[in-house]
């Protein structure tokens, strides 16, 4: 499946329910609380961050950007969905990436968790 780059011009509607417990924002099914959903920037497509296993780091950083589910999620640095196969998933902020994007590009997936360097500067810079 081709996506065009850049995606949508405008915000898909949101999903008032989330994709996972069929709960809304004031009733999370799976933990009986209220959560604010998170929705996808382009299919509008919205999941509770429990419900989709966010981390603290992810629930700050999708609130700061335009955020994708992972059907509709594309490389950060060109655009396109296109092999789909080498995209990486930032650990701190759930963006995508083509390995072949990066620089310098991976050859192969690291091992155990990864960080984009947005992620790096923000969360685990070096004081």
């Amino acid at each position: 499946m081709e996506k065009k780059a850049g995606g949508k011009s405008s915000a898909a509607q949101p999903s008032p329910y989330c994709d996972f417990c069929l709960g809304d924002a004031r009733e999370n099914k799976k933990t009986g609380g209220s959560e604010e959903l998170v929705s996808c920037s382009d299919c509008g497509r919205s999941g509770h961050p429990t419900c989709l296993q966010f981390t603290a780091n992810m629930i700050v950083s999708v609130r700061k950007y335009r955020w994708q589910c992972i059907e509709c999620k594309c490389c950060s640095i060109c655009g396109t969905s296109d092999n789909d196969d080498q995209l990486l998933f930032c650990d701190d902020c759930d963006r995508g990436y083509h390995m072949y994007c990066l620089s310098p590009p991976l050859a192969s997936p690291p091992e155990g968790s990864w960080s984009c360097r947005l992620c790096i500067a923000e969360f685990h810079h070096r004081d």
